[in-house]
């Protein structure tokens, strides 16, 4: 494969993302910009990345601060580093991102693909965050069920949930949660939805949530927070789903009608 130099790279990457006056720190700031070129394929696999004092000199930063740079994308595995030749992608796999419609049901096998699997990371009985505790009409000493989930695709991460159900228990086995839609837990535990509500929004990747998908802290994140109610209106389950966008979009389609 032929390999382009680091000045090619270097020209791909968008300079303008790099804020000097941001609390975060310059080197995670560049690990973002060249980690998501190189997952974009926009510095192939194979391809030169820009050596430490290129790194230092177009993007106005220091060479401890780029060294780091590079440093974590080789513990990432994304870049290999050979002395005296320099530093050369070796990403390879670039999954094709997954498309659902945003009136989907969030976590649809139909929409998310049965390729994907379900990892249940934590499931216990915990009082409702402050905030929730009015929408759900419970009180701060009632435990409700927080279930903490990540999706994946190809072994690759691309979806955090955190929901909390009060009619769902702890106790509920892990293999049920792992392998049985959100739908169908619904219908066997007895709860009839209704209505949802959905909000979209974007989130830096706190460092825990950043982990858990594989990306650096900080990273813009696709996030849906969703609402769902009883035909009483009695809210039934709060969703708090975080994307990597990368890997994840919801596609929007309306009908016009030509009068």
């Amino acid at each position: 494969m032929r390999r382009s130099g680091g000045a090619t790279a270097l020209a791909v990457l968008d300079r303008s993302l790099i804020d000097a006056d941001s609390p975060s720190p310059l080197y995670f700031q560049l690990y973002t910009v060249l980690h998501d070129a190189i997952v974009k394929g926009l510095i192939p696999n194979g391809s030169r990345v820009p050596s430490e004092k290129d790194i230092a000199d177009g993007f106005d930063v220091s060479r401890i601060t780029a060294r780091r740079t590079l440093a974590e994308l080789a513990a990432k595995g994304l870049v290999v580093r050979h002395r005296g030749k320099g530093t050369f992608v070796r990403h390879t796999d670039r999954p094709v991102p997954i498309v659902a419609p945003l009136g989907s049901n969030a976590e649809s096998l139909g929409d998310l693909g049965r390729g994907t699997t379900l990892t249940v990371l934590s499931k216990r009985m915990m009082p409702l965050p402050h905030e929730l505790q009015e929408a759900f009409g419970l009180g701060p000493t009632v435990k409700v069920c927080q279930l903490v989930r990540v999706r994946s695709s190809g072994g690759l991460p691309f979806a955090h949930y955190v929901s909390w159900t009060p009619k769902f228990l702890a106790t509920m086995p892990r293999k049920e949660l792992e392998g049985s839609s959100r739908v169908t837990l619904f219908d066997r535990y007895g709860i009839r939805i209704a209505r949802m509500e959905r909000f979209l929004s974007a989130e830096g990747a706190s460092p825990d949530v950043a982990r858990l998908l594989d990306v650096p802290s900080g990273k813009p994140l696709l996030k849906l927070v969703r609402f769902s109610f009883d035909a009483e209106g009695r809210l039934q389950d709060h969703l708090t789903a975080r994307y990597n966008s990368d890997l994840f979009s919801y596609r929007v389609e309306t009908k016009v009608g030509l009068d």
